[in-house]
């Protein structure tokens, strides 16, 4: 293969977590890399000499088949022009001391023939990328589906196939070009962390960083390249960046509280590759509240804090800076496999997927692993698969809440509660809830994917509608009302 082209590719990834994306293919684009345009929209660098060889890693691995069946059901159906009409959904939300800072609350499609993004729901810090901002307030917060038509340069923000959300910033791909927007305290979009103009409310292109998947969680964000190494940028107080972070400067705002007990806050703009170099065959990224986790090869490796468990090692405490493999059992440490999928998104607990069920690890203060926080409030270990979840399409995790696509279409969740278990009650379950139907009445069918936050979750349904419930306050149940709903609610204003 010449070194000056690129090898077309074409993949076919089928993953839950921060993306909640069910059928996204990405491609390599296939082009003379000296004629590319230097321009002020995109900075792309001279491949690293081992780019090729990594590259076929990346190209050549796909996930197990049957993790893939629902996203191959949906990618046929849009072949076969049936009315797909969205095909990847992301909530973003992060719990906080201070209501009045706001959770993020906020969910985001990609929807239409043209691969468009419509977004509704919390507005506090520009995270829906309509130009608007609520500046730390809730008076932009947008009860419908609205379309994101354009990005800061005014160009058209259309084509997309992956978006990432968290708390107060969000993320998309376009090929192998990262847009992010909403908050800029942290840096988590690749720049200093500002103390003017603090937000972004329009997609912002990142240069230098052709991704093939992208991850927000909390204040900090990560990608996958094409050339198969992880970088990262954002908050970095507890290794989550998978770098050192001893000259990275103090930050402060109000979005950021006390992690984990500690007052101690940095953060970097700059796009840095994780230290621990290339995880052979990765096929995504997530990001926790202050974590970060890897699927390689079928296993799973994270970074970062640990106070809880997070990294899936035995024992907690000090945050990890190189990537650890992730183990099912304390006294075997026996690696986590066959995994097809993962969750985090801007959560003190990850999630994975296997053939045989749902596994977690990390914090369980409200039975988010699915076993009782009574006498287990965190584990640094994968477990026993939960209750109910073989076979199991897809999951979706929030601070304090974990869900999953069963293999009948139906959807189950465990963990807090928060008006987001739609089973008409009020309390918190460390055993999966079936969430029911519109009105209460049946269960909620045909799902293709759950993106569950806080205080409200949505589902997206094989028909191509969204449906959502929960707390409305910021007008996340994309209704067009700001009135609470127990049971799932149809969201409007969607291709």
């Amino acid at each position: 293969m010449s070194r000056g082209r690129r090898r077309a590719g074409r993949v076919l990834v089928v993953l839950a977590g921060p993306a909640a994306a069910l059928a996204v293919t990405f491609g390599f684009s296939g082009c003379e890399e000296p004629g590319r345009d230097a321009g002020p929209r995109f900075n792309f660098p001279v491949d690293a000499p081992e780019e090729d060889a990594l590259r076929v890693e990346v190209d050549a691995f796909t996930p197990p088949r049957d993790a893939a069946v629902d996203g191959i059901e949906a990618e046929a159906e849009a072949e076969a022009g049936l009315p797909l009409l969205v095909r990847a959904i992301a909530t973003g939300s992060g719990e906080h001391s201070n209501p009045v800072v706001g959770y993020g609350d906020h969910t985001c499609v990609i929807a239409g023939p043209t691969r468009s993004l419509y977004c509704w729901g919390a507005n506090d810090h520009g995270q829906l990328g309509n130009g608007k901002t609520g500046a730390a307030t809730f008076v932009e917060d947008v009860p419908t589906a609205t379309k994101v038509a354009l990005d800061e340069t005014g160009l058209a923000f259309d084509g997309l196939e992956e978006i990432s959300l968290a708390a107060w910033h969000s993320c998309a791909r376009k090929g192998d070009v990262l847009f992010c927007w909403g908050q800029r305290f942290s840096g988590a979009q690749a720049e200093p962390p500002a103390s003017v103009n603090l937000d972004r409310t329009a997609p912002r292109a990142i240069g230098n960083f052709d991704v093939a998947r992208v991850a927000a969680g909390g204040p900090h964000t990560c990608g996958l390249k094409t050339n198969g190494k992880i970088a990262c940028f954002g908050h970095s107080a507890f290794n989550e960046l998978g770098r050192p972070n001893a000259m990275d400067p103090l930050c402060t705002a109000p979005i950021f509280y006390d992690y984990h007990a500690s007052t101690n806050h940095q953060c970097v703009g700059t796009l840095v590759e994780v230290m621990f170099g290339a995880l052979p065959k990765t096929v995504s990224v997530v990001a926790g509240e202050v974590h970060s986790c890897a699927l390689a090869d079928g296993k799973v490796q994270c970074w970062g804090a640990n106070a809880t468990g997070e990294i899936g090692r035995p024992g907690a405490g000090a945050a990890e800076l190189n990537a650890q493999i992730v183990v099912t059992d304390p006294a075997l440490l026996t690696p986590l496999d066959g995994v097809s999928a993962l969750a985090s998104d801007g959560a003190k607990h990850t999630c994975a997927l296997r053939a045989n069920g749902v596994v977690c690890w990390g914090n369980n203060d409200m039975g988010q692993l699915g076993v009782d926080p009574v006498g287990l409030p965190f584990r640094g270990f994968a477990g026993a698969p939960i209750t109910a979840t073989a076979g199991a399409g897809s999951i979706g995790v929030a601070e304090r809440v974990s869900c999953a696509v069963k293999s009948d279409a139906t959807v189950v969740c465990w963990g807090a509660d928060l008006a987001s278990l739609a089973d008409g009650g009020t309390g918190s379950s460390f055993a999966p809830v079936a969430i029911k139907g519109p009105a209460g009445v049946g269960l909620l069918g045909n799902v293709l994917s759950v993106a569950p936050g806080l205080r409200h979750a949505c589902a997206l349904k094989k028909d191509g509608t969204v449906w959502c419930w929960g707390k409305n306050d910021r007008g996340q149940l994309g209704d067009g009302t700001k009135v609470d709903s127990p049971y799932p609610v149809k969201v409007t204003n969607l291709p």
